[in-house]
This record gives C-alpha cells, sequence and structure tokens, in this order.
C-alpha cells in the first residue's frame, strides 16, 4: 500500500489509475486520427496535441474518482464498474465541452470526443476485465486489521 494525501492506496488500485491515464491518452488519440481520416487531413505528430489530449485523460481521470470508480463496490464487481465508469465517462466529456469553451486553444472537437468516449469506455471495461482475470478479486478486497479476541472481534468474517 501507499500513502497518498493521508490514504492507503492499494498497489494493485494505483496500477489501475496509471493504466487508465494511459488508456485514455490512447483513446484521445485514436478518437482525434479517426476523425482526421474522415476529414481528410494529414494527421500531425502527436506531440502538436498534448495540452488536448492531457486535458482530456487529467479531466476524465477526476470525473472518475468523483463518480466512485475506485470505490470498494466497483473494483470487485464489473456491473459497477461499467455503471459507474459510463457515468464518469459522460459527466467528463460534459466537463470537457465546456472547458473546451471557455479555453477553445487547449480543445478537440467535440465530434472528436464522440469517438474518443466510445472508445475510452470500451477500453477501461476491457481493462477491468482483464485485471480482474489477471489480478482475481482478492487483490481489490478491503483489508481491516482486527485488533483483540473479543466476542465483538469475533462476529467479523
Amino acid at each position: 500500500m501507499i500513502r497518498l494525501f493521508k490514504h492507503y492506496v492499494p498497489n494493485a488500485v494505483l496500477l489501475l489509475g496509471v493504466l487508465d491515464v494511459i488508456l485514455l491518452l490512447l483513446a484521445g488519440e485514436v478518437g482525434w486520427t479517426i476523425r482526421a481520416h474522415q476529414l481528410g487531413m494529414t494527421p500531425t505528430p502527436v506531440i502538436t496535441r498534448w495540452p488536448e489530449l492531457l486535458s482530456y485523460a487529467l479531466f476524465l481521470e477526476v470525473a472518475m474518482v468523483a463518480v466512485g470508480v475506485y470505490g470498494t463496490e466497483a473494483l470487485q464487481s464489473l456491473r459497477y464498474a461499467v455503471a459507474r465508469l459510463i457515468v464518469a465517462i459522460s459527466l467528463g466529456v460534459i466537463g470537457l465541452s465546456t472547458l473546451y469553451f471557455l479555453i477553445p486553444d487547449i480543445g478537440f472537437w467535440r465530434s472528436n470526443l464522440l469517438y474518443a468516449m466510445g472508445i475510452s469506455i470500451a477500453l477501461l471495461i476491457f481493462l477491468r476485465m482483464l485485471l480482474g482475470k489477471a489480478l482475481g478479486s482478492q487483490a481489490f478486497k478491503r483489508r481491516i486489521v482486527v485488533l483483540g479476541a473479543g466476542a465483538r472481534a469475533q462476529r467479523l468474517k
């Protein structure tokens, strides 16, 4: 476990968060590339889009934390995870549309956001299925320490 802002974060959850950010960056880039090919544009180097990609990935990551994608129920059940991911990414894209309206220099087109949103949902669900199989559900279970051996401690299971 790693201590982060006076909270203990399991290594598996931290790994999941880092992989989520990487996949969100990838989804943003793929969404932009798909839309560029539809418009007949020649793709520019990725380095020219770093502010847009970082704003996309970090804003959606904050939305995912706010909605509770890394909560215990969402980490143990794929059904909860899918529901929370869809809500988080939808809210994040709505927030990004507002951000891009206020700061147009770092903005994706809204059509790019649509593609990136769909790709993000698919990639993040696939990641949760993959990590659920690879690490097992025990990696995301809550752990508690029981001090004592009295009657109340015996009731905990």
